[in-house]
């Protein structure tokens, strides 16, 4: 049997209704962590200061775009891949429910399912599924991407395209965001194919699927992930099930198919010929059907392609006729009732979104438009207007389309907006579960249910049961951490090895072992040096031991390098120089309030300090001013005249740190540092810093 192993990684969004003050949503977060601390059974994460393992294998945190966010633990089927969706949601809401019974009466805190933003800022909420494989990514690609496009028909979350001025429905509303075939960030620049490897246990590579969304329905959610994965484990097994459905230009196919209620738009393929979503979805069903009685299939497939079948036949007939039972279907008819309600038609939606473009392009140039402020803002009853948008009143009167029209027809956008974000919205006042409750919908999947001991046990097989017990047995006890691959408790000195993700049985070794036991560490460009897991690092200088913490480092073994770390810390070995390396160990794994405290301790002790080491010191407090939107250029000429010393230039890694905060930095901030670490490790490439004029003006004072 295939080895098939899956999870979700979804984000909320979160918001507080206030009363007799405002709710800001930074201490909307801080409460909910606080809460999660005190009523969660969990272990803290190892890489965020406001995340958490769960009891049942899971992991809650809130992630760098300032939103909660729950991972599933690993999981064996779509079943419970469903039923720990389900438990994340139940977690949440009840988290949020807590912090509202402290805050003042009548104030609302929300959560919400959601996937994108209607306000302008064009933010987006991912729900990224992770899948096991053994094959490469290269290997992989051609057979997932059709796919990913092509599933659209019944995974996506419906909605109206963000970007638009108009009120254009789209079955996957996100999917807006998404211009390139390949990308390297979840957060910026978002692509189909996720080029970043990050595996999180042995002997297998992890797909990472950005073009999701989050789904209310439990028959898109099943299909989801059990359809993908079965794909997945036919490439596994050396079939080609893609190789017949490539597509001739995947970006323009993913938005046709996003933006086709019909599920019939032909789509341009790579041999020149055409095909449905719904052909390429049933090339990849017969291709599985085929070999459903061959031993590399689960059990549970028979099962998830009859449900596949059976929706693609319902798409095909009637994709109308899914109403009830997918997410886009359900809002589609859900809308075009309110519409009709307040006295307009689904089918007047296409003149008045093509008047409403040609608003738009009036009101980009005027010196009225400002980009950051929606349309509406603009466009207002009795406000004046800008020539060339009100130019076009005679146009739009020979079309029967009247100002009030369109001053209405924003008026219902808005509505309709909201809700399309109280759609998602968890516990009983969202739209989803009060239909749900009402009887009136048909989405449910046989065997997905007893969410509540979902919320509080892990699955029954693999490291999740593992980690799951693990944190059950050690929690309180204030002695250890958790990430996916390991368990350390810093009291008895001991690690919990999870990098194997079958692992049926706590397996123990000391923390010595762990981090002696990496195989290799660089010793330069092109050089390894191999170690024996009875190699005993307490045995070696503290000079040694801080290497092997970089080498931890360049290898993303963050967890090791902070043991050593802060074991030389506590031995008081070359203290400036420890507290920079810690903080960059710190600022990988997203704990920016720790990482000032070691810069901070650094600072304090820095007559100490090389003066290489002074300056690495002043660079960390300018990657902090930059955060906190102060000046730091006194901080740069700092820097600038430190490096006219002997001995103030030396070969740092910092670069990947670099890049890890690049979306926070801002691309000029980013650039710019690039250049400086490069004259912080050779003084030959101090001249390239001309380039800027922030280095520029400060030569020029002098």
């Amino acid at each position: 049997m295939a080895d098939l192993l899956f999870g979700v990684e979804t984000e909320y969004a979160v918001a507080g209704m206030p009363r007799g003050g405002a709710v800001v949503q930074e201490a909307i977060l801080q409460n909910l962590v606080e809460r999660a601390r005190k009523e969660l059974i969990h272990l803290p994460d190892i890489h965020s200061a406001s995340g958490f393992f769960l009891g049942n294998g899971s992991r809650f945190y809130i992630d760098c775009g300032s939103h909660p966010e729950f991972c599933t633990p690993e999981c064996a089927n779509p079943w419970d891949a469903v039923r720990y969706i389900q438990a994340g949601n139940a977690i949440l809401a009840g988290l949020a429910s807590s912090v509202e019974s402290e805050c003042m009466p009548g104030t609302e805190i929300m959560c919400f399912r959601g996937n994108v933003d209607y306000g302008g800022d064009q933010t987006t909420w991912g729900c990224h599924e992770s899948y096991m494989h053994r094959i490469s990514d290269t290997e992989l690609r051609p057979h997932i991407i059709p796919h990913l496009i092509s599933r659209l028909i019944y995974t996506g979350a419906g909605g109206f395209n963000p970007l638009s001025p108009g009120l254009e429905f789209t079955l996957s509303p996100r999917m807006a965001h998404f211009r390139r075939e390949d990308t390297e960030s979840s957060t910026s620049e978002r692509g189909i194919w996720d080029t970043k490897s990050e595996p999180l246990c042995s002997g297998y590579n992890r797909l990472h699927v950005l073009c999701g969304e989050s789904l209310c329905s439990e028959t898109a959610t099943f299909l989801k992930v059990g359809v993908t994965a079965l794909i997945i484990a036919m490439a596994d097994a050396g079939f080609t099930p893609g190789s017949e459905v490539q597509l001739d230009e995947p970006v323009l196919a993913l938005q046709l198919v996003a933006g086709d209620i019909t599920c019939k738009r032909q789509i341009r393929m790579a041999n020149g010929g055409y095909l449905t979503a719904i052909a390429i979805q049933r090339h990849y069903l017969e291709q599985v059907e085929a070999h459903l009685s061959d031993g590399f299939l689960p059990p549970w497939a028979e099962e998830v392609c009859h449900r596949w079948r059976a929706i693609l036949g319902q798409l095909e007939d009637a994709p109308g006729s899914s109403e009830h039972t997918l997410d886009w279907a359900i809002k589609r008819t859900l809308y075009a009732n309110h519409l009709r309600s307040l006295g307009m038609c689904w089918d007047d939606l296409p003149a008045l979104n093509q008047a409403m473009d040609q608003v738009a392009s009036g009101f980009e140039g005027s010196h009225h438009y400002r980009k950051s402020v929606s349309l509406e803002s603009h466009f207002r009853p009795k406000r004046r207007l800008p020539k060339k948008v009100a130019s076009l009143e005679s146009l739009f009167q020979s079309q029967g389309i009247r100002w009030d029209d369109l001053w209405k027809f924003l008026s219902v956008k808005k509505t309709l907006c909201e809700i399309d974000t109280r759609f998602g919205q968890l516990g009983p006042k969202g739209i989803f579960q009060s239909l749900d409750e009402a009887g009136v919908l048909n989405h449910k999947v046989t065997g997905i249910d007893n969410i509540q001991h979902a919320m509080a046990e892990p699955p029954a097989m693999g490291r999740a049961h593992v980690r799951g017990k693990a944190i059950q047995r050690l929690a309180g006890s204030g002695n250890s951490r958790c990430d996916w691959q390991v368990i350390v408790n810093y009291g008895d000195e001991q690690v919990l090895d999870l990098s194997d993700p079958f692992t049926r049985e706590e397996s123990w070794r000391s923390l010595d072992a762990q981090i002696s036991g990496r195989p290799r560490m660089s010793n330069g460009p092109g050089e390894f040096l191999d170690f024996g897991d009875d190699l005993r690092d307490t045995a070696q200088s503290p000079h040694w031991r801080r290497q092997e913490a970089i080498g931890l480092v360049l290898s993303g073994n963050y967890a090791g390098a902070e043991v050593l770390l802060r074991r030389l810390l506590q031995e008081r070995y070359e203290m400036p120089s420890t507290h920079c390396h810690m903080a960059r160990v710190l600022l990988m794994t997203d704990r920016e309030a720790e990482a000032r405290e070691q810069i901070d301790q650094a600072w304090s002790i820095r007559a100490e300090a090389n003066s290489y080491v002074v300056v690495r010191i002043l660079f960390f407090q300018y990657i902090f001013a930059i955060f906190d939107g102060v000046d730091g250029i006194p901080l740069v000429q700092l820097m600038k005249d430190k490096l006219l010393e002997r001995g103030a230039h030396l070969d740092w890694t910092i670069c990947p740190m670099l890049d890890h905060l690049r979306g926070r930095l801002g691309e000029a901030n980013y650039k710019f540092l690039r250049a400086l670490a490069d004259g912080l490790c050779d003084a030959s490439a101090m001249p390239r810093l001309n380039r800027f004029s922030r280095w520029r003006r400060m030569a020029e004072a002098a």
